[in-house]
């Protein structure tokens, strides 16, 4: 039989301002979630719908209080060790999937730290989490990208920093990658984009992290002339997991010191804003 849809509480009618009613429900969502039922939290429609509605909250109320809200919610199902387990998974694919609408590390960087403040969960269970906060602290906005070299067709190396632009588009990629051919054909047609890359405001790097070298070069003529194309001949960007690179292609926007503007970021009119908000 399926379960009717989470009731969510209502603020008491005292509160009419539009942000004190959103923040009072951020505080108080899961009052009426019994964490203790675990069939209920085992539900996927029934609890990832109750967590998709929260997202939608969440996403609109001030950044200390989201993170506020998440503490919240981890200490509420901390009354039984799986709906940790079940909340942290959901949580990982509403804001940690590459693919998802909601994607926002800094969030799950809150979720994972709530998860492993909780004492009840073994070394076992500490092992993924772990790994994905090391993984997510990586590279993140406002940081320093790695450095790393790389290698372009005529055999000459460089690096990371030595690579001059105001503005450079960091795009990890595979041969014959067909989503990695959508974003080229994506930011190809970006007027703007176009615009400053012919000014030389902004630069793309294309780096293909792999080993398959006749690979790379039989794919070299997908790539627009104007971009730099390399390989990292030294295998550290994987090896020494320089950079968090679940999927492919991932791009990173950065400044003229190489700090990181957009990470992980997939939509061109992300990028177009940014470029457009830094520069005016």
């Amino acid at each position: 039989m399926k379960r009717a849809e989470y009731a969510i509480p209502q603020p008491p009618k005292m509160i009419t301002d539009t942000l004190q009613m959103i923040t009072w429900a951020e505080q108080h969502y899961w009052d009426n979630y019994d964490f203790a039922d675990t069939m209920a939290v085992n539900d996927d429609e029934f609890t990832e719908t109750a967590f998709a509605n929260y997202l939608q909250l969440l996403f609109h109320i001030p950044r200390d209080m989201g993170d506020e809200s998440i503490g919240i919610l981890f200490k509420k199902a901390a009354v039984d060790k799986y709906s940790v387990l079940k909340m942290g998974e959901i949580a990982e694919k509403y804001l940690f999937d590459p693919n998802s609408p909601f994607r926002d590390e800094d969030y799950y960087i809150t979720v994972l730290n709530a998860i492993l403040a909780n004492p009840s969960l073994d070394q076992y269970e500490r092992i993924r989490p772990q790994e994905q906060l090391r993984l997510a602290m990586k590279n993140r906005v406002g940081d320093p990208a790695a450095d790393f070299s790389y290698t372009v067709a005529s055999g000459a190396k460089s690096t990371l920093y030595s690579f001059r632009a105001p503005y450079t588009l960091l795009f990890f990629n595979n041969p014959g990658c067909p989503a990695c051919a959508l974003m080229i054909e994506d930011l190809s047609e970006s007027a703007f984009l176009s615009r400053l890359m012919e000014e030389g405001t902004l630069r793309v790097l294309a780096i293909y992290p792999d080993e398959d070298l006749e690979a790379w070069r039989e794919h070299a003529a997908d790539f627009p002339t104007k971009w730099v194309n390399g390989y990292d001949g030294e295998m550290k960007i994987k090896g020494e997991e320089l950079y968090d690179l679940k999927a492919i292609p991932t791009l990173y926007l950065l400044d003229r010191g190489k700090k990181v503007m957009l990470k992980d970021v997939m939509s061109v009119p992300l990028i177009e804003n940014t470029l457009n908000d830094a520069i005016n």
